[in-house]
């Protein structure tokens, strides 16, 4: 031991003295927990001298901070150690199989960079959220936003339509946001979530331009064909989906179908239903963590395509998507479009449509994954 404590802190080693902040414990535990593990040494300064401690109740407040203080908990191996005489508290941190963890007081993901613990980069992270089981991206919190950057007026809706809650003391609102899943709480605070601003947001681009969904309508069958009509949606997603949908039927035909000169039934070009379930699957499933890139929805005069930033997760495949195989990447935005009946059944979404286009005697969808964005293209009728 003594060797390895001349050697110094390291990525998977750093020195403590008994007297250390919980908080301060709680940083190097979920560094060390979101990284490959390590060991912390309790009794020995910064610059590798060994003082020792002096209660052996220092080992029970680590495993509580590791259990207490850290999301999700940790449990630590722990043993007491004599170097020169001195008995030294070694507390090992095994690398976590539920990434990404934090420091519960202060909302905060850290890493190991070398021999110190520091705040991930939104790269990073994303990764770690992506590699990780049991957090997702949409529930990072989004710094500088605020309780009052989501519409109260959508959310009241949503609760007393779909959760059932309507009647409650203005101070349960936030507990009620936190049940939700839709806030995060940073040093004590509730702030929104990502999922909360795109779901509820009054401005969400403010804070994520990746939430914006740009549309656009071509005269002929590539971009580099007149513009008919351009335009970005932003806001909560009820009106970000509805002005999606007003855009496809503005941009869009309906033949009329007879037989015996009696009106039968309106033939439409691009089926309600089936933008619906693309524009609402685009929304929950597109990868958050890339900045810079949008949902685009694109018209042209023989195809409509919703393209999605981020490949495939996990272990879906073009063919497992054709088959009714679903994996949800932002499940709490899935289960909100869910709610509100833009998607009907979840998991089953490309076999609805692909039965849909065959009723009508039309080709199935197209879906290619490109790696950086996934499109799904349905033909003209």
């Amino acid at each position: 031991m003594k060797d390895i404590i001349r050697m110094g802190e390291s990525s998977v080693l750093d020195f403590k003295t008994e007297e250390v902040h919980n908080d301060s414990i709680a940083k190097e535990v979920v560094a060390f927990s979101n990284f490959m593990g390590g060991k912390l040494l309790v009794g020995v300064r910064d610059d590798g001298s060994i003082i020792g401690t002096t209660n052996r109740k220092v080992e029970e407040r680590i495993v509580q901070v590791c259990r207490n203080n850290v999301t999700p908990s940790v449990l630590p191996r722990t043993e007491f150690m004599d170097v020169e005489g001195k008995e030294i508290l070694v507390v090992g941190i095994p690398k976590g199989s539920n990434r990404p963890y934090k420091v519960k007081s202060t909302g905060k993901f850290y890493v190991r960079a070398g021999s110190s613990s520091v705040e991930p980069t939104n790269e990073e992270l994303a990764r770690l959220f992506q590699n990780g089981e049991m957090v997702h991206y949409e529930t990072k919190p989004v710094h500088g936003a605020c309780v009052n950057d989501l519409n109260r007026g959508y959310l009241d809706r949503y609760m007393r339509e779909f959760r059932q809650i309507d009647a409650f003391p203005d101070e349960a609102y936030q507990q009620i946001l936190d049940n939700l899943n839709l806030v995060a709480r940073v040093n004590g605070d509730y702030v929104p979530n990502i999922a909360g601003l795109i779901l509820f947001g009054n401005n969400p681009k403010k804070f994520l331009p990746q939430s914006i969904c740009q549309a656009a309508c071509f005269k002929g069958t590539d971009e580099s064909t007149d513009i008919v009509e351009l335009k970005a949606f932003s806001g909560a997603m009820t009106e970000v989906m509805e002005g999606l949908l007003r855009f496809v039927e503005r941009n869009s035909r309906t033949d009329v179908a007879f037989e015996n000169g009696i009106k039968r039934n309106d033939l439409e070009q691009y089926p309600a239903l089936i933008v619906r379930e693309l524009i609402a699957n685009a929304i929950a499933h597109r990868d958050y963590s890339i900045w810079g890139a949008f949902n685009r929805l694109m018209i042209f005069s023989d195809r409509l395509e919703m393209r999605s930033p981020g490949t495939l997760p996990n272990t879906i495949t073009v063919e497992r998507m054709m088959m009714g195989v679903s994996y949800y990447r932002n499940p709490i935005i899935m289960q909100v479009l869910k709610d509100f009946g833009y998607v009907e059944s979840i998991g089953r979404g490309i076999i609805r449509c692909n039965r849909k286009l065959k009723a009508l005697n039309r080709k199935e969808l197209e879906i290619v994954d490109l790696s950086a964005e996934l499109r799904v293209v349905v033909l003209s009728g």
